[in-house]
């Protein structure tokens, strides 16, 4: 199946870009399984997401950042159309992961290296570059488009071989939750309208995660379990509760009793 990337620019809205055309095998052809650290795909559409611990997903602006961080799609899961649209887009893009490439801006000639957090220090001179990736440093560097670089910031200049290891920095930054810093202990389920319900409709999350219901829609919803009661929700309202007891646990909408879901809390 082919299928292209979205590229959205986060600035004081979301902008899509440019779409750039790659191969994605999903992992299931349509589940409504999905957890915090996931990569999902919208059934009908190309972009691909991370589906973060805020309930938000995070675009990879092109493919070359999305190599960056997996090697290939296998992990890719689809969701429904419908529910995929209840979950917010976050308001930056996934950038590139720190040590495995230089980069440079399209109307910018300096290089630079990634560190944490998308955070890109000029190399000052070849030499380091060429210690930092060797002899073929120069085929390490890759373009990002000016539209993109408002999802990272400008550090310190790289000026001695010992302020960056590109090693170390793929080593401190294996994942894209420790790259944005998210919080593992939190997961967010999306209340959509009475025909999409709860996104995602089966998570799992590990003892001690608080997870949050937000009511993504207009009327009001209700989120109860066996040990836990929302009461009733209205628009853009907000319910916690803490899973400490491992197990699989069920819950519905009480004002849409069709709707129901499962967290899984594994230790």
């Amino acid at each position: 199946m082919h299928a292209r990337f979205s590229s959205i620019m986060a600035t004081t809205a979301l902008v899509l870009a440019s779409l750039v055309p790659m191969t994605v095998n999903a992992a299931t052809a349509d589940t409504e399984a999905i957890s915090p650290g996931d990569l999902v795909k919208c059934k009908s559409l190309s972009s691909v997401y991370y589906f973060a611990p805020d309930g938000k997903r995070y675009v990879f602006p092109n493919e070359k950042t999305y190599f960056t961080w997996y090697t290939d799609f296998s992990t890719v899961k689809t969701i429904s159309d419908a529910r995929c649209s209840t979950l917010p887009l976050g308001r930056s893009n996934i950038t590139y992961r720190p040590g495995v490439k230089m980069v440079k801006i399209t109307t910018d000639p300096r290089t630079y290296v990634v560190e944490k957090g998308g955070i890109l220090r000029h190399v000052g001179s070849e030499q380091l570059a060429q210690t930092f990736f060797g002899l073929n440093w120069k085929q390490k560097i890759e373009d990002i488009p000016d539209a993109f670089f408002s999802n990272y910031k400008v550090g310190a200049e790289v000026t001695d071989s010992s302020q960056y290891a590109p090693n170390d920095a793929m080593v401190a930054d294996p994942t894209i939750m420790a790259d944005k810093s998210f919080d593992d202990t939190i997961a967010t389920v999306s209340i959509g309208n009475s025909t999409t319900g709860f996104v995602p409709l089966t998570m799992t999350v590990k003892k001690g995660t608080k997870v949050t219901w937000v009511n993504r829609d207009i009327a009001d919803h209700q989120v109860k379990g066996a040990a836990f009661d929302s009461g009733k929700l209205a628009a853009d309202g907000t319910y916690t509760y803490t899973f400490n007891t491992v197990g699989s646990f069920t819950y519905s909408d009480t004002i849409y009793p069709t709707n129901d879901a499962v967290i899984n809390v594994v230790q």
